[in-house]
């Protein structure tokens, strides 16, 4: 904005210039120009919106875990996790981008506390397998405790906690599955093994998806050093009627120019 001094004066508009009277001032102000978004940045809104919302979505659903387990960047790692995902879909669905056609298996592994990444705190990977009626079905095996997880010092006991989000992917439709936690005293020689059968529902297309945490007991305190907690999602499948449907990345074909050597020439002269 910028005052008129001397003889002449405006009223009204010169260009994009806009002249007026601010009481005894004569006042001239660069009119605002309008911006119109491509449809490609529309697009991109659209679908950057979408996996934001799938982002929330997942982590609503295991705040009890976020809560207990979460660094302070897991919200900004979530979202681009889910953008990931997002991008992973054709071009073809710019604008319209839905998880379904998303490669969720992407998830897998993603861990709420990268201070201490699961993998460091519990060293056997968590069996899972999804039987034909919709029972899921989880196991650890029997092995010596020090391989079965991390024995760290002045702790009585581990604990792990497992959740299970199952919803559909066309429509809204969720199951959300809390199991107690288990208590491992680390005065053990042996792991025992355990195993958990749980009921899901496995109609159409759905998600369903694994977190799994441990964090120790002292004196019956949980210990708050983030080097001895963590979680990760351990599994993430994309299921149709029960069954995994494994993703296809799209490949583009390349053409390629190949130079011929030799061929007919023009003779000169």
């Amino acid at each position: 904005m910028a005052t008129l001094n001397g003889m002449i004066s405006f009223s009204g508009k010169l260009g994009d210039l806009v002249f007026y009277n601010r009481g005894k001032t004569k006042v001239v102000r660069q009119q605002v120009k309008s911006y119109q978004l491509s449809e490609n940045s529309k697009k991109s809104g659209r679908d950057f919106g979408a996996a934001s919302r799938t982002a929330a979505y997942i982590g609503a659903a295991f705040s009890p875990l976020v809560k207990r387990y979460a660094d302070g960047d897991l919200v900004n790692r979530l979202n681009k996790k889910a953008m990931e995902i997002f991008k992973s879909i054709p071009k073809e669905h710019a604008g319209n981008k839905k998880l379904v056609d998303g490669d969720l298996g992407q998830l897998r592994g993603f861990e709420f506390n990268v201070v201490a990444p699961l993998s460091k705190l519990l060293f056997q990977p968590l069996g899972a397998k999804m039987q034909s009626d919709g029972i899921l079905e989880l196991e650890f095996s029997k092995t010596k405790l020090e391989q079965f997880i991390r024995v760290i010092p002045n702790a009585s006991c581990a604990v792990l906690q497992l959740m299970v989000f199952n919803f559909e992917l066309d429509g809204e439709h969720c199951e959300l599955i809390n199991v107690n936690d288990m208590e491992i005293p680390l005065n053990l020689t042996d792991f025992p093994g355990a195993k958990l059968m749980l009921k899901t529902t496995q109609k159409g297309a759905r998600a369903l998806i694994i977190a799994l945490g441990i964090s120790y007991l002292s004196k019956g305190i949980l210990s708050d050093d983030k080097r001895y907690y963590g979680c990760h999602i351990s599994h993430a499948w994309h299921l149709q009627d029960g069954v995994e449907v494994e993703f296809i990345p799209l490949v583009e074909e390349k053409i390629e120019v190949v130079e011929k050597v030799g061929g007919i020439s023009w003779e000169m002269g």
